[in-house]
């Protein structure tokens, strides 16, 4: 390798032979940033990937959260709604028997019984 260095360099100057050795070592480097570039789009990529992931899995669980919630309070909202029917009932047929009550009262009392 030297000796075909040293004919070159005899042969086309030395300056012809730096030339061609600075174009080869710029050309390793360039090599060599192109690789870590690659590498390093490829971790942001997977990091990218991972928080997308990230995002949407948290995205999936807060809006489980929020159904179950919206079940849970729908839940209490119909039991309120039948405990209100219940009571309602309740006073209905209490107003029925007093009613019926004042109705009797008023007949003893008037004497049409």
């Amino acid at each position: 390798m030297e000796q075909t260095l040293l004919d070159v360099a005899a042969k086309n100057g030395i300056f012809a032979l730096l030339t061609v050795i600075i174009g080869y070592i710029l050309w390793r480097e360039m090599r060599r940033m192109q690789d870590e570039s690659k590498a390093r789009e490829e971790r942001l990529s997977a990091d990218a990937k991972a928080e997308r992931d990230r995002m949407h899995s948290e995205a999936v669980a807060r809006e489980e959260r929020m159904n179950t919630d919206a079940r849970e309070r729908e839940d209490r909202l119909m039991k309120l709604a039948e405990g209100l029917t219940d009571q309602f009932e309740t006073l209905a047929s209490r107003y029925e028997s007093l009613a019926l009550d004042v109705r009797d009262i008023k007949s003893v009392v008037h004497g049409k019984e």
